[in-house]
């Protein structure tokens, strides 16, 4: 790799906080809430956006109806983001953000997802859940662990999470209404359980096509309980199934089929597999998938190395759509004795990014100390020069 390093420029150096959208010229319109009981609200539209890629968000902000359930439904912080940030992604080919404004839920509360997430119960048997969507467990011997075990192990629990997300349309009487939902279906890869409160933890690992399957019938069932709340019978339904990973795992899951449902249908005709996935570096898997990429990697820690010999190492995370790399986010942990070395070691990875590093994907490089971030440099695809902050 190239060591020659490339000066930066005071443009070069950004403020995070000059990113943040104005809202100047704000406009104000009535969301006209579809539900008999509620009576439409004044929002405002703010006039600037962060991305061409981003939806606009109406103010005041509406937390989600079940804000907090991802977090007690889902072990790995990972998957959480990438749940929440991979369903908008895959929303903006089917709600423009030209022509959509986003929403957190507002239709699935709190008590309807737990209750759908439990296991599925008869409403004579005791335990009284029939809205349960994962599988009942047979009949069996609480005292013998065996059976107790084996019940686990056939029937385990495939969906975490129901996220919702709500898109909404200005209309011509400057009011916005909903115009569509996305669903993503969060299912497990590894099912982890008790027999018993205190007792050991067991673990049954998931085959995609099973999953796929649990997945499918879980879908048509959320698909015709929502078409039977108020304000959504007539609204398209875009839904989304994500695999996770394990609970330990340095790297998120990730989506693999979608589907969209016509307004007015309850019926889910057919599944676009999706492509991605999420690779670490280092690993194995990196040097089998895309051996280019790991090379450049490699390459890029020997010269870290050589400005800082006693650094812990690259970390690394590729995100891949349809096999091509489409983001690379670096974490470089460095044990800084002052601003003067944050300040020429954030120069020197400036440089060996420009020269060495393609521009056909996102670029994100974290250079952090024991305690907090240091500095950020980050490239969108097809940039030739990066941005940079170097935090106070």
């Amino acid at each position: 790799m190239n060591k020659k390093i490339a000066t930066m420029s005071i443009a070069a150096l950004i403020i995070l906080a000059s990113c943040a959208p104005s809202y100047d010229n704000k406009e104000d319109v009535v969301e006209d809430n579809t539900s008999e009981q509620d009576s439409g609200e004044t929002a405002i539209i703010p006039s600037h956006s962060v991305s061409e890629q981003e939806y606009q968000v109406l103010l005041p902000y509406k937390m989600s109806q079940s804000r907090g359930v991802i977090t007690n439904q889902i072990a790995n912080r990972l998957d959480i983001d990438a749940i929440e940030q991979g369903l908008r992604r895959h929303s903006t080919e089917v709600y423009d953000p030209d022509d959509y404004y986003f929403q957190e839920g507002q239709k699935l509360t709190s008590d309807v997802v737990y209750k759908w997430l439990e296991r599925y119960a008869k409403e004579d048997s005791g335990k009284d859940n029939p809205l349960g969507l994962n599988p009942a467990l047979p009949n069996v011997d609480e005292k013998d662990k065996e059976e107790l075990i084996e019940a686990e192990r056939n029937n385990p629990k495939y969906v975490s999470h129901i996220l919702e997300q709500n898109y909404l349309m200005k209309t011509s009487e400057n009011a916005v209404q909903l115009g569509g939902v996305s669903i993503a279906i969060a299912m497990k890869s590894n099912y982890r359980f008790q027999t018993e409160v205190g007792g050991p933890y067991y673990y049954e690992d998931i085959s995609k096509k099973k999953m796929l399957s649990e997945a499918n019938r879980v879908a048509k069932e959320v698909v015709n309980r929502m078409r039977q709340m108020d304000g959504l019978d007539d609204v398209p339904i875009m839904v989304a199934i994500y695999r996770e990973e394990g609970r330990d795992s340095l790297v998120p899951g990730n989506f693999v089929a979608k589907t969209n449902v016509k307004g007015g249908s309850s019926t889910i005709k057919d599944w676009k597999a999706i492509n991605e996935e999420y690779v670490l570096y280092p690993s194995s898997e990196l040097t089998d998938i895309d051996p280019d990429t790991n090379a450049n990697l490699e390459d890029f820690e020997i010269d870290v190395s050589e400005y800082f010999p006693n650094y812990v190492g690259v970390i690394g995370e590729g995100f891949y759509v349809d096999d091509q790399l489409k983001k690379l986010t670096l974490e470089i942990p460095i044990r800084f004795k002052g601003k003067a070395e944050v300040v020429g070691f954030t120069q020197y990875v400036y440089g060996l990014i420009v020269d060495g590093f393609e521009d056909h994907f996102d670029l994100e490089v974290n250079i952090t100390s024991s305690d907090k971030q240091e500095s950020l440099i980050y490239r969108k695809a097809g940039e030739k020069e990066p941005n940079v902050h170097i935090y106070d």
